[in-house]
């Protein structure tokens, strides 16, 4: 049996005081240093002396329809609650995100959000902002704790990989002896741990994992070619070969269902991740789309922001700094009464 393929290569190291910090729940203490003296002093709030809370806001994956949404929604938030929001983004390019946070750190931001953050590639940010005493908050900030975020919102993988195998269970009838595909991409942290996980509780419910092993897509933003050339491929070698497709996130899943409808198909279920309005709608129209796992990135947003709220008001860090949340399964049976939030125009 193939074992899950959990990242455990996130920076485990505390970040000084502001990782404490974050595990007590309590204010942040900054020193400040003079030639040979330093000073320390007790922060009553988290703004700068001109009283306006700063924050550079970050994501590497606005060009995804859930990174756009949720940034965009942070954005307009913070501006609301009177913060000066920046936001750098840029197309998988950390090189550039990491500069342009760095800059943001030495030009007095207050507080860090960083957006679908792939934790293995931010680390001279995050040298930058422990050095500079600024916290960092996250969403979907990797599968596990890192005191490299006094706080990090994100959904829990090994419970999307529940509910999306679960649907495609159902869909099929169930998985002994039925042939899988599974479609991850290893670079994005949350995709391959989901996919993982997936692939292990599809061998473990005696499915097969067509063609031996995982597909994996290059790139998301090629993803839904990419997955409509793998089950193309696949269906051309093996007509008869393919009983469901497992796919991590719901753009490469709708290349899955249109290589199965060009093909003259209808009886190979397909789940995904995301529940993208597209989603919904080939869903609800009885496609070969079975089922995707809904993620709330507005309510993520809601929680983010209010943790910072609490930081600007009085320095205080969140008591808990890995907060899971759990997906909902939209399939045949509530799409009807599912609003979708992503891919909404």
């Amino acid at each position: 049996m193939r074992t899950t393929r959990m990242t455990r290569t996130l920076a485990a190291a505390g970040t000084g005081a502001l990782a404490l910090a974050a595990l007590a729940g309590c204010s942040v203490d900054t020193g400040m240093s003079s030639g040979d003296e330093t000073a320390s002093e007790q922060k009553s709030d988290g703004m700068g002396d001109d009283g306006v809370f700063t924050v550079a806001a970050f994501t590497a994956g606005y060009a995804t329809p859930g990174g756009k949404l949720t940034l965009d929604d942070f954005v307009e938030k913070g501006e609301e609650e009177g913060w000066e929001v920046t936001l750098y983004t840029s197309q998988f390019d950390y090189d550039k995100i990491n500069s342009d946070v760095q800059t943001a750190i030495t030009q007095g931001a207050d507080a860090i959000l960083a957006g679908f953050p792939d934790p293995r590639q931010i680390a001279p940010l995050v040298q930058a902002a422990d050095s500079a005493g600024i916290p960092i908050f996250s969403i979907d900030g990797g599968v596990e704790p890192n005191d490299d975020f006094v706080q990090d919102v994100t959904f829990d993988q090994q419970q999307l990989a529940e509910v999306t195998v679960g649907g495609l269970e159902e869909a099929m009838g169930g998985l002994d002896g039925k042939d899988v595909m599974v479609i991850g991409h290893d670079p994005h942290v949350g995709i391959q741990t989901r996919s993982g996980i997936a692939y292990d509780l599809l061998e473990e419910g005696g499915a097969n994992i067509a063609g031996g092993e995982m597909k994996q897509a290059l790139d998301p933003g090629t993803g839904r070619t990419e997955a409509l050339n793998f089950v193309t491929d696949y269906l051309q070698a093996n007509p008869d070969g393919l009983d469901g497709v497992w796919v991590g996130w719901d753009d490469a899943a709708l290349g899955a269902v249109q290589a199965i409808e060009e093909a003259g198909r209808d009886d190979i279920p397909v789940t995904g991740v995301d529940a993208l309005a597209e989603t919904a709608a080939k869903i609800e129209a009885g496609s070969p789309m079975y089922g995707s796992a809904a993620q709330d990135w507005i309510e993520v947003v809601d929680m983010v922001i209010g943790s910072m709220n609490e930081y600007r008001d009085s320095a205080t860090l969140p008591d808990e700094h890995f907060v899971e949340v759990e997906a909902e399964l939209i399939d045949p049976s509530n799409v009807e009464d599912f609003e979708p939030t992503l891919g909404v125009s």
